[in-house]
């Protein structure tokens, strides 16, 4: 039997049962799991057994999820914790995350989602036991990993064992590799770097290549190794050449010291692996044209385009989006940085208008995951690509799921409208902006507004020109331009059909 568990708390009998038969039957030899109705029981399981995933609803008697987290946090206790919540609850969710849970789940529950949010952090869990001694050794290897590559080093006692286990000095020779997990992370997580640790070995064991021990795991979206050779070291540069070619083939982009290095000098030989990531990051046609801006308009262009999407309007969203992508390739901040920016541009949306909260958690682990995309897309061209697509794909969801959504569809027509008729849109144009068929937008705009789309772009122009004709001294081609006709032939029987003057006579009689 495993020594994996998961313990389920939830007030709800139904949920309860629901829940722990989904992820029993999803997890049979994976995962043993636990369940029990409040915060209060948890906490007394938690004493007793070692838990590896957590998730406990948010409102519970006795102790609810957001006390049962803090307790957690308190005793240091570690496991991988995921709130549920209702739609209502985003604020304590948020809390939630605050307290160290790893992610939140909206109710009803999507099994899918679970089920691919389970396995990623069940890869992280098996991960961190792996190497040295199964769960019962006082550090894993995960966190040896992250110990030695971020500085400062301050090293446990448990650390200096493992190294005087492997006769490891300041000064043994080193190799780090970095591999990008460009795949968006879903169930498949923990066989992927299981894969790759496993072609590692297999290519070293093929080139007889003596090593003392290596280290493995996951850091800044990236399969990380900390290979300790015992032999020839050119031996083992050659060995993984041959892991390269392997890696390219399966259309990986990874990157290795070029040279052995230091036990002492890992750190930074991890950073110039993610140096060689980011320097090619920003791959977007450089324009000197947008030599003037600065981060300061990055941030208002993210900004505007958190306001346009809020309510609905994709044109000046892509607009700013746009600025937003050509000007950041241009000035090329930290990609860390240009990600934790697209990040909370997402949240900011969902602040703005919590009918987003929903959909995007409904989108994780999809093809439109944005948060997997900005994480994961290997370049700022794809993430640009991707994201168009997956912002596009959200409002449909959004507005098709409104009550009102009709309604909604035609107001957000005569606003689009209202806005760009003194340009030349068409009524293909109108109806991709609200996501609807061409012919079908026609026959729905005019049953709900009373009139064609044509006619109702006619009578919009011809309003605007009346307050032209009454507040200005503009020649009637000047009016025809102003309001979308190039032709003032076309303006002036628009103009008569509308008002029953031409604008000369209608002049004359104001």
């Amino acid at each position: 039997m495993t020594s994996n568990y998961i313990l389920i708390a939830d007030d709800d009998p139904d949920i309860l049962e629901g829940l722990a038969h989904a992820v029993e039957k999803e997890f049979e030899n994976k995962l043993n799991v636990l369940s029990c109705k409040n915060g209060a029981i948890a906490v007394d399981i938690l004493r007793c057994n070692t838990i590896d995933i957590l998730i406990t609803d948010i409102k519970m008697p006795v102790m609810n999820g957001i006390e049962l987290l803090g307790f957690i946090k308190q005793h240091h206790i570690t496991c991988k914790s995921v709130v549920l919540s209702s739609y209502d609850d985003f604020n304590l969710a948020r809390d939630a995350l605050r307290l160290g849970a790893v992610d939140y789940l909206l109710k009803p529950i999507d099994f899918p989602v679970l089920n691919q949010l389970l396995y990623r952090l069940l890869a992280q869990v098996m991960t961190e036991q792996s190497g040295l001694g199964g769960r019962n050794y006082p550090i894993n290897m995960q966190q040896l990993l992250e110990s030695y590559l971020q500085k400062p080093i301050q090293k446990t006692a448990h650390m200096l064992a493992f190294e005087e286990k492997y006769t490891l000095t300041p000064d043994s020779a080193c190799i780090v590799g970095c591999i990008k997990l460009n795949a968006v992370y879903s169930g498949k997580l923990f066989q992927l770097q299981e894969g790759l640790r496993e072609d590692l070995y297999h290519c070293l064991y093929r080139s007889h290549i003596q090593y003392r021990t290596i280290i493995t795991g996951e850091m800044a979206s990236c399969f990380v190794f900390m290979l300790f050779p015992d032999t020839d070291i050119p031996d083992c540069f050659d060995s993984l050449l041959s892991y390269g070619e392997h890696l390219s083939g399966q259309g990986y982009k990874f990157q290795f010291s070029n040279q052995y290095i230091t036990f002492r000098q890992c750190s930074n030989g991890f950073k110039d692996c993610l140096d060689w990531f980011e320097s090619g990051y920003y791959d977007l046609p450089h324009n000197p044209a947008y030599d003037g801006y600065s981060i300061k308009d990055i941030s208002e262009f993210i900004h505007q385009a958190t306001n346009s999407l809020a309510v609905y309007d994709m044109k000046n969203t892509l607009h700013h989006l746009r600025l937003f992508f050509a000007v950041s390739n241009y000035l090329k901040p930290p990609v860390k940085e240009t990600k934790k920016t697209l990040n909370h541009f997402i949240y900011a949306l969902i602040r703005l208008n919590p009918k987003y909260i929903e959909p995007v958690s409904g989108l994780k682990f999809s093809e439109h995951d944005l948060f997997g995309q900005i994480e994961n897309a290997p370049s700022f061209s794809i993430l640009e690509k991707e994201l168009y697509g997956s912002l596009n794909h959200l409002v449909e969801v959004v507005l098709h799921s409104l009550p009102n959504k009709e309604d909604c569809i035609i107001e957000k027509a005569k606003s689009y409208i209202d806005k760009n008729y003194n340009e030349c849109i068409s009524l293909e144009e109108v109806a991709a902006h609200v996501y609807m068929n061409k012919s079908y937008f026609s026959s729905f705009f005019k049953s709900k507004a009373g009139l064609t789309y044509r006619d109702y772009l006619r009578n919009c122009r011809i309003e605007k020109s009346i307050r032209l004709i009454a507040d200005n001294n503009m020649k009637i081609y000047e009016i025809a331009q102003a309001v979308g006709y190039n032709d003032s032939a076309h303006f002036i029987r628009a103009f008569k059909e509308v008002t029953g003057k031409s604008p000369g006579d209608y002049k004359a009689s104001s």
